[in-house]
C-alpha cells in the first residue's frame, strides 16, 4: 500500500472500528460486573505489518511505514493457577459445609435429648420412682409410677434412635430398602454430579466448534469454569487443558471427561455392610462397571462428607446410634437381671393378686422383634404395664416368707443401679473398668461436643481459606469499575482522535478533488 490520503483514511477507519470494539468490551464488562462467574474481558491489539515506501526527499531510498493496528483478540482475565488453588480449597469447603449439617443435627439431639434435660433426666426419674417404691413396695401408685418411668426411658431412647436413623436414611438410605436409597442424598448428589459432567462435555463440544471458527467464545468459557467450580465442590478433581480450548476432568488417574466426550461416570449403590452402606462405582458410558468402589478416591468434597455421615467413623449418625445402643442394651440387661435374675442363688419376688410374694418371671424390658437390645427396639413389657404388681420388690432364698411383702431387697438393687459401674459401658481408655449410666452419658455428650467443636473450627478455618482464595481470584478475574472508567476514557479519546484524523484526511481529499476539477 503506498503512502496516500486513502491509506490514512483506511488506517483511521480501522482505528475507529478497533476503539468501537474496545468500548463495546468496556460496556459489556460494566454490564456484567455483578454477574456470577463472569470474567473481565480486555481487548488485545497488534500492529499490522509495515509496508515499504520510496522516499524521493531522502537519501534513504525506501522507508517502512506503519500500516495501522488490528484487533487481535478479546481475552478473559483468567489465571489457571488461581482457578486450581480456589478449586482445591473449594473441595475442602464442600466437605466441611456438608459434614457441618450432619454435626448440627447430632448437636441438636445431643443438646435436647441426650443432655441433663433429656435422657439423663428420664433415668433420674426412674431411680426416683424406684426410691419412692422402696418406701412402700405395696403401694400400687408407686408401682405404676415405676413402670411408667421405665417406659419413659425406653421411649426416649426410641425417639433419639428414630431421629438419628431418619437422618441417616436421608443421607445414605436404609440397607435393604431400595426406595429409601433412591431418594437419599448420596444417590441424588452422585446423579447431580454425573449431570454436571455431561453438561461439561456438551460445553466442551461447543467451545471446540467456536475455536475451530477462529475465536473462543468467552461466555462459554465462563459457563464452563462455573461448572468446574460446582464439580470441585462435590469431589476432588484434576483438570488438564487441550489445544482447542477444551478441558479434561480426572478423578485420580481416571478420565471422566475428555474434551467433548464423557468417558465415565459414578454410580452410587447400596451394600449390605452397616458400617459402609454405600459404594461408589466407576461405570463407563456403556454401563460396564470398571471399578466396584472408588470411594477411597473421594478424599474430600460434599459427596465424601455424605458417605462419612452414614458410615462408621469417629463421628457419624452410625457412631452415635451405636453408643445409644450400648446405653439401651446395658440398661435393659441390668434392669432385667435385677427383675428376674437368679445367678447369685437368690430369687426375686413380686406380689401376687393375693398379696403374697411369688417369684418374678416377667422382665421389665423386651426387645421388640427379638435379638439384642438396641435404642430402637427397647420396649416396656406390656405385662408389666398392665399389672405393675409383677415388678419384683423383694429378694431372698427359696424359703422366703410369702407374707414378707415389706421386703425391699430387690428394690435396693434397682436403687444401686444408679451408681453401679456397668462393664458393658467401659471407657475405651480403661477397658473393662465400666462406668455408671450417668457418667457414660456425660462422657458421651462431652466427647461428641468436643468432636463437633473440632469440626466446626476446621470448617470455619477452611471457609476463611476458601473465601480468601475466592477473593484473590475475583481481584484478578472480576470487573474493577475504576479500571473500566479509565479504559472508557482512554478508548473514547482514541476514538475521537481517530475520527479527527479520518475527517482531516477526507477534507484534504475533497480539496484535491476540487483542485483537479
Amino acid at each position: 500500500m503506498s503512502t496516500s490520503l486513502q491509506g490514512i483514511l483506511n488506517m483511521s477507519q480501522q482505528s475507529i472500528a478497533n476503539n468501537q470494539a474496545a468500548l463495546n468490551v468496556v460496556s459489556n464488562n460494566i454490564s456484567n460486573m455483578n454477574t456470577t462467574g463472569y470474567s473481565k474481558q480486555n481487548v488485545s491489539f497488534s500492529s499490522l505489518p509495515a509496508y515499504g515506501s520510496y522516499n524521493y526527499c531522502s537519501s534513504v531510498g525506501s522507508l517502512q511505514i506503519g500500516h495501522g493496528a488490528q484487533l487481535e483478540a478479546i481475552n478473559r482475565n483468567r489465571a489457571q493457577w488461581l482457578d486450581n488453588y480456589f478449586r482445591e480449597q473449594y473441595t475442602e469447603y464442600g466437605y466441611y459445609g456438608q459434614i457441618g449439617s450432619m454435626t448440627n443435627n447430632i448437636e441438636s439431639i445431643m443438646n435436647n435429648e441426650l443432655s441433663s434435660t433429656g435422657l439423663q433426666q428420664k433415668l433420674s426419674d426412674f431411680f426416683s420412682a424406684s426410691q419412692s417404691l422402696t418406701t412402700d413396695p405395696t403401694n400400687n401408685a408407686y408401682r405404676i409410677a415405676f413402670a411408667e418411668a421405665a417406659e419413659d426411658v425406653a421411649n426416649m431412647l426410641n425417639d433419639m434412635s428414630s431421629k438419628l436413623t431418619y437422618m441417616r436414611e436421608q443421607a445414605v438410605g436404609t440397607i435393604g430398602d431400595p426406595d429409601s436409597f433412591s431418594k437419599s442424598q448420596i444417590k441424588m448428589s452422585v446423579d447431580e454430579l454425573n449431570n454436571k459432567l455431561a453438561q461439561l462435555a456438551e460445553i466442551n463440544t461447543e467451545i471446540s466448534k467456536s475455536t475451530a471458527g477462529g475465536s473462543s467464545n468467552n461466555d462459554l468459557l465462563d459457563k464452563r469454569d462455573v461448572l468446574l467450580d460446582e464439580i470441585s465442590q462435590m469431589m476432588p478433581l484434576t483438570i488438564t487443558s487441550n489445544t482447542n480450548g477444551t478441558v479434561n476432568v480426572h478423578l485420580g488417574n481416571t478420565v471422566l471427561v475428555q474434551g467433548g466426550e464423557q468417558k465415565a461416570q459414578l454410580n452410587a449403590v447400596q451394600t449390605t455392610d452397616e458400617n459402609n452402606p454405600v459404594a461408589i462405582q466407576l461405570v463407563d458410558m456403556e454401563g460396564n462397571v470398571r471399578k466396584q468402589d472408588v470411594s477411597d478416591r473421594l478424599t474430600s468434597g460434599s459427596i465424601k462428607a455424605i458417605l462419612d455421615s452414614g458410615a462408621d467413623g469417629e463421628l457419624s449418625y452410625k457412631s452415635v446410634l451405636d453408643e445409644l445402643d450400648r446405653i439401651a442394651k446395658a440398661f435393659a440387661q441390668e434392669v432385667n437381671n435385677i427383675q428376674t435374675g437368679t445367678a447369685d442363688g437368690t430369687i426375686p419376688y413380686c406380689i401376687d393378686e393375693n398379696g403374697q410374694l411369688t417369684q418374678a418371671t416377667e422382665p421389665i424390658f423386651v426387645a421388640e422383634g427379638g435379638g439384642d437390645f438396641t435404642a430402637a427396639n427397647i420396649k416396656i413389657n406390656d405385662a408389666i404395664l398392665k399389672d405393675p404388681k409383677l415388678i419384683a420388690t423383694a429378694r431372698g432364698d427359696a424359703n422366703m416368707d410369702p407374707n414378707a411383702v415389706g421386703n425391699t431387697s430387690n428394690l435396693e438393687r434397682f436403687n444401686q443401679l444408679e451408681t453401679l459401674k456397668i462393664p458393658d459401658l467401659s471407657n475405651s481408655a480403661v477397658p473393662g473398668a465400666g462406668q455408671t449410666l450417668s457418667s457414660f452419658i456425660t462422657g458421651l455428650v462431652a466427647d461428641i461436643g468436643s468432636k463437633i467443636q473440632t469440626i466446626n473450627e476446621a470448617s470455619e478455618a477452611q471457609q476463611a481459606v476458601a473465601t480468601q482464595a475466592e477473593e484473590q481470584r475475583n481481584s484478578y478475574t472480576g470487573v474493577d469499575l475504576n479500571q473500566e472508567l479509565s479504559d472508557l476514557i482512554k478508548f473514547q479519546r482514541s476514538y475521537e482522535a481517530s475520527a479527527r484524523v479520518f475527517n482531516t484526511a477526507a477534507e484534504l481529499m475533497e480539496i484535491i478533488t476540487q483542485l483537479g476539477a
